[in-house]
């Protein structure tokens, strides 16, 4: 009998995330709204967040530039586009943990796809991170960088990224509602990996151990962009990580997915 239950649990789960991709505009939406929300009141809303981030870069990429003994328009670049990317790679990630938590009151009443919340919190960062690009515009006019075409492979970078941060936040929106305290452990593993991850000291000025750059998959999700930000390829290391991320992590949110779907309510 539970060989037979499998399929139609897989069917659950494929339709699940076939009705949020037909609710794409009603996600967008929702992850607009949020954003306006959270500014509502202000005068340049959600720019804020454009003046924020430059301040805290300009603010901290001379200090960081003094301290590493390196030429500010060199370093600049390179500490603020990871910066930016890193900002948004957190925000997904802590949001996620309480995903389904957030929402447990709207799943209780009105029958929506969980992966939905997902889709929302993803754009809703995804948008907030462009809000934050006029700073990349403005530290790419100050330290003299130029366009190229390797420029063009932020495209595909991001479709892989966001392909990632998918997995990830469905995976620990699931854990994290079926156990609470995971929240906090992820929360340490973030401060820990702002310093293990190559995001404001540059593996290539800086000695540090291989596998701290090889192994490390944050380091991978932001090279996706970053690297095509400053004129660069992305490295044949930095592309098979991030889809190895993919397909393993892919598999294992899929796995466990559609074994929890129908738990989840029970457990928020």
């Amino acid at each position: 009998m539970e060989r037979r239950s499998y399929p139609t649990l897989n069917a659950l789960a494929l339709a699940d995330l076939a009705a949020s991709l037909r609710s794409t505009s009603f996600w967008m939406t929702l992850a607009w709204s949020d954003i306006l929300q959270r500014y509502r009141g202000s005068l340049i809303g959600p720019f804020w967040l454009t003046i924020s981030s430059g301040v805290f870069i300009f603010g901290l990429g001379p200090l960081y530039a003094s301290l590493f003994n390196l030429e500010i328009k060199k370093y600049l670049p390179f500490m603020a586009v990871g910066l930016l990317i890193w900002g948004f790679l957190t925000g997904v990630i802590n949001e996620s943990c309480r995903a389904m938590l957030d929402n447990a009151s709207v799943m209780k009443q009105v029958k929506l796809p969980r992966t939905l919340f997902i889709f929302q919190i993803v754009a809703r960062n995804f948008i907030i991170f462009l809000h934050t690009l006029p700073v990349y515009i403005i530290v790419f006019w100050y330290c003299d960088l130029h366009l190229s075409a390797n420029m063009l492979l932020v495209f595909p970078g991001a479709i892989l990224l966001l392909l990632n941060m998918f997995w990830i936040a469905l995976f620990l929106s699931i854990v994290c509602a079926r156990f609470r305290d995971v929240t906090q452990i992820v929360g340490s593993i973030i401060q820990l990996s702002f310093f293990v991850t190559p995001i404001i000291w540059n593996p290539a000025t800086q000695h540090a151990p291989s596998w701290v750059v090889d192994l490390n998959p944050f380091y991978a999700l932001i090279q996706l962009l970053r690297a095509p930000l400053l004129s660069e390829l992305i490295s044949w290391k930095v592309a098979a990580m991030a889809l190895l991320c993919l397909v393993v992590g892919g598999a294992a949110t899929t796995w466990l997915f559609v074994r929890a779907r129908k738990q989840i309510v029970y457990w928020i």
